[in-house]
C-alpha cells in the first residue's frame, strides 16, 4: 500500500510538472507587449539640416506626397512637421531599426505623433 501511494505521488508530480512546462512554453510571446515607435524631427534641430534631410529623403525614394499641398499631412505647414512625416516614413521603410533614427536631427518616440488626418504608420 505504501508503494502504491508513493507511486501515485510520483506520477502526480510528473503530470503536474509536465502541465506546467507545456503551459510555460505555449505562453511564450503571446502576452508580450512591444511598444510602437516612431521617428520624428528634433524640434531643436538646425532648420538648415532639417531642410537638407527633407530634400535628400524626398529625392531619394521616400514618397513625400502626403506633405504636399492637399496631402493628409500638409497641415500644419511647418518644416518640423513635414520632416517628422518623412523621417518616420524612412524609419518604417527600414523596419523601425534604431539605426534609421539616430541622427542629431531626429529622435525616436513612443508617443504617436499622428494628428487630424495625418496618420503616422
Amino acid at each position: 500500500m505504501a508503494k502504491t501511494l508513493s507511486s501515485c505521488g510520483l506520477i502526480a508530480l510528473i503530470v503536474l510538472m509536465s502541465a506546467m512546462i507545456r503551459t510555460e512554453s505555449s505562453d511564450v510571446g503571446i502576452n508580450r507587449v512591444v511598444a510602437r515607435t516612431w521617428c520624428i524631427a528634433n524640434p531643436l534641430a538646425n532648420p538648415v539640416a532639417l531642410q537638407k534631410d527633407l530634400d535628400n529623403l524626398c529625392g531619394g525614394g521616400i514618397d513625400c506626397h502626403s506633405i504636399q499641398p492637399g496631402g493628409a499631412c500638409y497641415e500644419p505647414n511647418t518644416l518640423v512637421d513635414h520632416v517628422s512625416v518623412v523621417y518616420n516614413l524612412y524609419y518604417k521603410s527600414h523596419q523601425s531599426r534604431p539605426a534609421a533614427c539616430n541622427g542629431s536631427s531626429n529622435i525616436p518616440t513612443v508617443s504617436d505623433p499622428s494628428h487630424g488626418s495625418c496618420v503616422f504608420p
